[in-house]
Parts: structure tokens; C-alpha cells; sequence
């Protein structure tokens, strides 16, 4: 009996402590790049994820989710250019240290450096975020640009036209501190 109170104990001591965070309603992660004579590639996806260990945020979005309008575009962009079988997120952290949550009824933006992972490398990045507090609800949404050469990501090619290797990632979605 001691033993498993013991090892309970050792459990939850070695568990980090989860802050209060968690999302609510809805929420999107796209994407935008150029190429030539004004061609424009845009992606979607409505899945993100967040986690907090108290210390960082982390936002995680499924990489086979995004749609681009062309089911052969989009099974390029799975197999061919970022390889979701090997890589299947996007994650980006951002310290806590670094985020600065507004007071009731205001709005906040700002810059804040953090760490992109996508297609195997991590990178340290500079994201820029608004964050709109209504009561203990969070409206939160992130530019990041990114270039895809950075990443070691091949850049998309078809037919003669090929994407330009910046890319404009934006990230909404609302949570709720308790």
C-alpha cells in the first residue's frame, strides 16, 4: 500500500503542472505564397491545437489537413513538398515570458521571438500576435512569414510555375485562461 502511494506521488510530482489554458470556439491556420505573373497559392485548415506545460505555449497544426481548392495540389503538397508522412505538424512555441495578455476589454500586439518546427528543423522565428480579451476569453491571432528554403521544403513547381519561397502563415483561433 505504501508502494503505490509512493509511486503516486512520484507520478504526479514528476507530471508538469498544466496551466490553465485551453481553447474554445473556432479556429484556422492558412497560408499564402506568390509566384510569377500573379499567380497566388492559398491553404486552409481549421484544426490547431494548443498546449501549455505552464512555461510555453504550443500551437500544433496537422499539415495533411491544410486544402489549397485542388485535390491533386494538395496531395503534392502532402507527398511531395512537405512529406506529412515524415513530418505531419507545424509547432511553433512561444515562452510565456514573452506574451503579454491584455487587461479586460483591450487588445494587445506584439512581436515576441519563439521556435518553428516544420519539416524536420526547427528555427528560431519572430511571429507577431493580437490578442483581444473579452471577459476570460481570448480572441488570438499570429503572422509568421517563413521561408521555405529555411526549412529544407522543395519549393512547389508545376508546369513551369513555381512558388516564391516566402510564405505568409496566419494562425486565429480563441482560448480561456481559468
Amino acid at each position: 500500500m505504501r508502494s503505490k502511494i509512493l509511486l503516486t506521488l512520484m507520478v504526479l510530482v514528476a507530471t508538469p503542472v498544466l496551466a490553465d489554458l485551453e481553447r474554445s470556439g473556432p479556429a484556422s491556420a492558412t497560408f499564402s505564397g506568390k509566384g510569377p505573373a500573379g499567380f497566388k497559392l492559398e491553404g486552409k485548415t481549421e484544426e490547431v491545437t494548443l498546449k501549455d506545460d505552464g512555461k510555453t505555449v504550443v500551437i500544433s497544426v496537422p499539415l495533411a489537413t491544410l486544402k489549397t481548392g485542388i485535390d491533386l495540389r494538395d496531395r503534392h503538397m502532402r507527398e511531395k513538398y512537405l512529406e506529412v508522412e515524415k513530418f505531419p505538424h507545424a509547432v511553433l512555441e512561444v515562452l510565456w515570458t514573452a506574451i503579454q495578455l491584455p487587461e479586460e476589454g483591450k487588445t494587445t500586439t506584439q512581436t515576441v521571438p519563439g521556435k518553428m518546427t516544420l519539416h524536420g528543423k526547427t528555427k528560431d522565428v519572430s511571429v507577431t500576435y493580437t490578442l483581444k480579451r473579452t471577459g476570460d476569453a481570448y480572441e488570438a491571432s499570429g503572422k509568421l512569414p517563413i521561408n521555405l528554403k529555411d526549412f529544407d521544403i522543395i519549393l512547389p513547381n508545376y508546369l513551369g510555375v513555381t512558388v516564391k519561397p516566402d510564405i505568409e502563415t496566419l494562425t486565429s483561433f480563441q482560448f480561456k485562461k481559468k
